[in-house]
């Protein structure tokens, strides 16, 4: 049904007519009448605008045109499109502490666009993607991060109707186990200890670093009104805006760091005071206070001891003392176990050989060892001992040893007994 007329509505309680001629129609399947503006006020003009739009719908309906929304899309560049989607990240607040997320993630999109010849939204296609792919020397991680990235612009392009559908949507992920750049370790209690006294005023930065994981970001905005020493259960409140995660939630404090971090409070802080107002040391500055005294940046195995290593070295402290993992993962702030226990635990400080080496012994099977290997260590056969009529057959082996490891006549007997001959066997070869 289609019709072209007028609007009518009242205005001063009289009834008037819009100026401009308008489209009331309904197709197949919907469920009212929709009215369109044809923005013409000659109406020859607009039944003829009101027919090709009628056509238009009908053949998007039936599936041979697509939608005019992604019609203009398409003609749209696609660095557009991006523009358009870091400012919604923005809007919602996805794109990262201070936009840094949305900007990494636009230079990310802005390189393969230049790299592959993306222009426009028909352009992008799984094979252009995966020929990109085939020729970089990136790690394994980073061209996952690429990848990622693209999909997530590319799904919001078809949330939003630019697209029709999203071309990388099954293009699979480059397998990282193995080729990792960069493990980081946990700090040993000699290496902090030095660290710490070695460090000068950053001391107590990575003191508290090591002591409460909280990362870079959050120490640089601590301020002493989120440190609570004196509650009865002192504890640091990390704020949902300086959060990873945007939720606050508090970090319960270890007798040792309240200790500190009461002697390095000044007398009469504000609570709007920054607990470290000369600002967290950089990754090079760490470098540097830890090869002045003596720490490995790099060890033999490759793993680095770099500021976050210091949230490493806190969650490994806790498995080292035996704390629950359930209580590890809430003072590490993570939402999944597994994070806590196989990411941020470094096993090569967990004393697992000492858990071993008091286990309990099964003393037999050394008595069996012996009986079997023989003096010189080789399978060595067992005496057979002589069968005289009348007697029954001596087990060689003494009292005490598995007897599974001979025939006896017993249990021959007993195949018997059951109705089973006995299988071919011999005791020395």
């Amino acid at each position: 049904m289609s019709d072209v007329l007028k609007r009518s509505f009242r205005k001063g309680g009289e009834l008037h007519q819009t100026r401009y001629y308008y489209l009331r129609y309904q197709l197949e399947g919907m469920p009212s009448d929709r009215w369109v503006s044809l923005r013409t006020t000659d109406k020859q003009v607009a039944e003829r605008k009101a027919q090709e739009f009628v056509r238009e719908k009908e053949r998007e309906a039936a599936g041979i045109l697509e939608p005019k929304l992604i019609r203009d899309a398409a003609k749209k560049p696609l660095l557009d499109h991006l523009a358009d989607y870091v400012a919604d990240l923005e809007r919602r607040g996805r794109a990262g502490r201070k936009g840094r997320g949305g900007r990494l993630l636009k230079s990310r999109i802005f390189r393969l666009m230049e790299e592959t010849g993306w222009k426009v939204a028909s352009q992008v296609s799984a094979n252009s993607f995966t020929t990109w792919r085939n020729r970089q020397t990136n790690g394994a991680r980073t061209l996952n991060h690429y990848l990622q990235g693209m999909v997530s612009f590319l799904n919001w392009l078809e949330r939003n109707e630019r697209i029709k559908i999203n071309p990388l949507k099954f293009v699979g992920k480059v397998d990282e186990r193995g080729k990792r750049k960069r493990i980081r370790r946990a700090f040993t209690d000699d290496e902090l200890r030095k660290l710490i006294e070695g460090s000068g005023s950053r001391g107590i930065i990575y003191f508290t670093a090591a002591r409460t994981g909280l990362r870079q970001e959050e120490l640089r905005q601590l301020t002493w009104g989120d440190v609570r020493l004196d509650d009865a259960e002192p504890r640091v409140v990390v704020r949902a805006e300086t959060a990873k995660n945007k939720t606050e939630e508090p970090v319960l404090l270890v007798p040792e760091i309240v200790e500190e971090l009461k002697a390095y409070r000044p007398a009469h802080p504000q609570s709007s005071e920054k607990v470290f107002p000369q600002g967290i040391p950089r990754a090079s500055r760490l470098k540097v206070d830890e090869e002045r005294n003596g720490i490995a940046y790099r060890d033999s195995a490759g793993r680095y001891a770099d500021f976050h290593a210091l949230r490493y070295t806190w969650a490994t402290f806790l498995q080292r003392n035996n704390i629950p993992q359930r209580f590890a993962m809430k003072l590490m702030r993570h939402c999944d176990i597994k994070l806590t226990a196989k990411v941020y635990t470094d096993e090569t400080q967990l004393p697992i050989y000492e858990a071993i080496k008091d286990l309990p012994r099964l003393k037999k099977c050394t008595r069996i060892r012996a009986q079997i290997l023989g003096a010189a260590g080789q399978n060595g056969s067992q005496p057979v001992a002589k069968v005289v009529e009348g007697e029954t057959q001596q087990n060689p082996l003494p009292d005490g040893v598995c007897r599974g490891l001979s025939w006896s006549v017993a249990g021959k007997e007993m195949e018997r007994a059951k109705g089973f001959e006995p299988s071919t066997f011999t005791l020395a070869r």
